[in-house]
This record gives structure tokens, C-alpha cells and sequence, in this order.
């Protein structure tokens, strides 16, 4: 396994820019698409909830 490189701060800032556009883009279609606040916090908590057993599949596996 190669040794991981750490993004440059520069790097770092236009992928935070870059999700940023993306959660505002996904967040704004929703609200076009009639969805409620509570249908984006559920949707919200669905995505956290995926991301969270990733990493806890991940730490298991490496355990």
C-alpha cells in the first residue's frame, strides 16, 4: 500500500469549496422539487447515516 499525500491547504479549500456548491446545489433541488424542510433533514439524515457505517465498516475491517 502507497503512503497517502496530504492536499496542499490551497487543494484542501477548492474541494471545501467544492462541496459546499454541490450540498447547496442538492439543496436547492430539493426545495424546487417541492420537498419540505423536514424531507431535507431526513434525506440530510439518510446521507450521515450511509457515511457513518462506511467509516464504521472501514475501522472494522482494519481492526
Amino acid at each position: 500500500m502507497g503512503a497517502t499525500r496530504t492536499p496542499s491547504p490551497k487543494a484542501q479549500a477548492a474541494d471545501s469549496r467544492g462541496v459546499r456548491i454541490i450540498a447547496k446545489s442538492v439543496y436547492r433541488e430539493l426545495r424546487n422539487s417541492g420537498h419540505s424542510r423536514s424531507d431535507i433533514v431526513a434525506f440530510t439524515n439518510a446521507v450521515l447515516e450511509l457515511v457513518t457505517t462506511e467509516l464504521r465498516d472501514a475501522q472494522e475491517a482494519a481492526e
